[in-house]
């Protein structure tokens, strides 16, 4: 379980790629976009789940590692790889400034590093960034859009309790912040 937890978080870093290689299609390219961007979310929600299987198993199974791998461990990472992909896509294809685009990844690094890498801070500057595509696909492509927002729904109903865990990371990372 743990290798197939580690392919499906390696194989965002293939969608980021794929991501940005589209940008030579340009703006005809975003409905593929949103279902690549919607392939990784997948993959990212399947592999938290195999790695959670992988790690509950490992304590009955003497022969298995509980340690986490290397792509376990760069999941973030990965994710972060995939949101920036999305943007370059956007930048690339027109439907965001490059002057925008360069001035918000700017401002985001500066506070990223003053905050040390805190992951919250990350969050924080990456969810407009994950949301710009679904508000871009509602203009240019509606029925992508609509794709994913229900894949949303559907996300957020079948990972519920795993949502609020990261909502309350969040807010636990932010008033960490607070302390400096």
């Amino acid at each position: 379980m743990k290798k197939l937890a580690d392919l499906l978080t390696a194989s965002r870093a293939l969608i980021a790629i794929f991501i940005v290689a589209l940008s030579l299609e340009g703006k005809g390219a975003l409905p593929l976009v949103i279902l690549l961007i919607i392939l990784g979310w997948t993959t990212d929600i399947l592999d938290g789940r195999l790695a959670q299987r992988a790690r509950s198993g490992a304590s009955s199974d003497p022969s298995s590692s509980e340690s986490t791998s290397w792509l376990g461990e760069h999941d973030f990472l990965l994710d972060m790889t995939m949101v920036f992909a999305s943007l370059v896509y956007l930048t690339a294809s027109g439907f965001i400034e490059l002057q925008l685009a360069l001035g918000y990844t700017l401002i985001a690094a500066i506070f990223i590093l003053w905050s040390s890498g805190s992951k919250s801070v990350t969050e924080l500057f990456a969810f407009p960034v994950v949301a710009l595509p679904l508000i871009i696909a509602y203009q240019e492509a509606p029925w992508a859009a609509y794709a994913y927002i229900v894949w949303i729904i559907l996300a957020l109903i079948s990972c519920w309790e795993r949502f609020s865990g990261v909502v309350r990371e969040f807010i636990a990372g932010m008033k960490q912040l607070r302390k400096i």
